[in-house]
């Protein structure tokens, strides 16, 4: 049944003419006749007299009139009751640490100023993990530091090329250098990132392509341990430009002289078979904007 027909029904029932009704709901008068002679095959009964100009209502025309307006009315519910669910739910969000501290703050301001009814769920990931909790829906979207992904599963909203620096303390002997050689490096403390970091696999592979053995003093996952150890003069250590932007300003690190081409990138992606709900959507148009 129409919900189209019977809400023609119901104002052909208040104004009793075709005309009117055609005027009101902007159809033209054959399609008011067609709608109505279409409900009342369906219901097999006549819902209106004509004799004439002159239109009224029959019996079973009255009968139909709560009904209709009951079946319009919880047609108007269900619509409000979707549109509402727009404006509310969870999004899950997995980054990177660096990505969370550095990329991060500004994106989920300006969400929650738009989606104040949505909860926000952020969890720290390591890059390997990403795939398999994109794929079982563990994340709704994955904001990671990584090689570009190429993977025919995932889709990326947004891709942002970094800059990974080698730095040190201020008192470091590079530090003054106009231009760094690889073979610079050796001997020289290494504090790394976690194995499996891509861009320290980089750096490793650099090292060992010239016969450059790290003398690696401190391992760890965490980017402030590292930046701390680093301007204690412990050792060098290698990061994204972006973690160390601060401590570049204040002169507590130095980026040295040392030329790369790692290609590295911040991007944003999500499960080729995702449904984008509005809230995912807003939030992959606002990280457009502010990253």
């Amino acid at each position: 049944m129409e919900l189209k027909n019977l809400n023609t029904f119901l104002v052909l029932s208040k104004t009793k003419n075709f005309t009117k009704t055609a005027q009101y709901l902007g159809y033209v008068q054959s399609s008011i006749t067609a709608q109505i002679q279409q409900l009342e095959k369906e219901l097999n009964v006549q819902l209106f007299e004509r004799m004439g100009k002159n239109v009224s209502l029959t019996a079973e025309g009255e009968r139909l009139i709560p009904y209709a307006q009951k079946m319009l009315a919880l047609s108007s519910d269900i619509k409000s009751l979707y549109a509402g669910a727009q404006c509310r739910g969870k999004l899950v969000v997995g980054a990177s640490e660096s990505i969370s501290i550095y990329r991060l703050p500004p994106i989920i301001s300006r969400f929650k100023e738009a989606y104040p009814n949505i909860d926000l769920y952020l969890h720290l990931l390591n890059v390997s993990d990403f795939a398999p909790l994109l794929i079982n829906n563990t994340f709704d979207v994955a904001f990671v530091l990584d090689k570009p992904i190429i993977n025919s599963g995932i889709k990326t909203a947004l891709e942002i090329e970094e800059r990974i620096c080698v730095l040190s303390s201020p008192d470091c002997p590079l530090a003054k250098k106009a231009a760094v050689d690889i073979q610079d490096f050796a001997g020289l403390p290494v504090i790394f990132t976690g194995r499996g970091c891509s861009y320290r696999g980089m750096f490793e592979h650099d090292l060992a392509e010239h016969g450059v053995v790290p003398n690696i003093v401190l391992e760890t996952s965490s980017i402030q341990v590292i930046k701390e150890a680093a301007m204690s003069g412990l050792g060098l250590c290698i990061l994204p430009e972006l973690a160390v932007m601060k401590e570049l300003g204040e002169k507590k690190l130095i980026k040295l002289a040392y030329t790369n081409n790692y290609n590295i990138s911040s991007q944003l992606i999500y499960h080729k078979d995702k449904w984008l709900s509005p809230a995912m959507e807003g939030f992959i148009s606002i990280a457009k904007q502010y990253a």
